[in-house]
C-alpha cells in the first residue's frame, strides 16, 4: 500500500505544470524628463485577454515615489486633473491612456528619465494580480504604426 502512494506522488510530480496564458497584454510609452524635472505622464494601452472584466486598481515603479492614475478633463477653459481611481476593463477591451486624457501621473522620480531607456512599470488588477512590464522612454507619442 505505501510503494502505490509513493509511485502514485512521484508520477504527480513528474506531470509538468500547466503555465497559465497572460490576460492583461500591456504596451505603451513613458515622456522623457530633463535634469531637475520630478514628474512625467506614462501612456499605456491595456487590452484584457482574460475571460472576464477586470479592474486596475494600481501601479508602481522603482523609478518614482509615486505612479497614480489620473484623469484630464476641460471645464471653463480650465484644464485640471484629478485622481481617477480604479479602472474597469471589460473581456476582450482596451483601456487606452492617452495625452490630454487618462494616464499615469509619475511624482518623485528618483532620476531623470532619459531616451532610450526602459521604465518597469507594475500593475495591479483585481483579477489577473500583479502584472509586470517595462515601457519605452521618449520625448513624444510614438507616430501610427510604430507603438511598441
Amino acid at each position: 500500500m505505501r510503494f502505490s502512494f509513493l509511485a502514485a506522488a512521484v508520477a504527480a510530480l513528474s506531470v509538468p505544470a500547466v503555465a497559465q496564458a497572460p490576460t492583461m497584454h500591456v504596451s505603451g510609452w513613458v515622456r522623457a524628463t530633463v535634469a531637475g524635472q520630478s514628474g512625467s505622464a506614462a501612456y499605456l494601452t491595456i487590452h484584457n485577454a482574460g475571460p472576464g472584466s477586470d479592474r486596475l486598481l494600481g501601479l508602481s515603479t522603482p523609478a518614482a515615489a509615486s505612479a497614480t492614475l489620473h484623469g484630464t478633463s476641460m471645464a471653463g477653459g480650465v484644464m485640471r486633473m484629478r485622481g481617477a481611481g480604479p479602472q474597469v476593463i471589460a473581456q476582450g477591451k482596451l483601456l487606452e491612456m492617452k495625452s490630454g486624457g487618462l494616464h499615469v501621473m509619475l511624482t518623485g522620480l528618483k532620476a531623470p528619465l532619459r531616451t532610450g531607456a526602459r521604465l518597469p512599470l507594475t500593475l495591479r488588477f483585481e483579477r489577473a494580480g500583479l502584472v509586470r512590464t517595462s515601457v519605452p522612454i521618449q520625448m513624444s507619442a510614438p507616430s501610427a504604426g510604430h507603438a511598441h
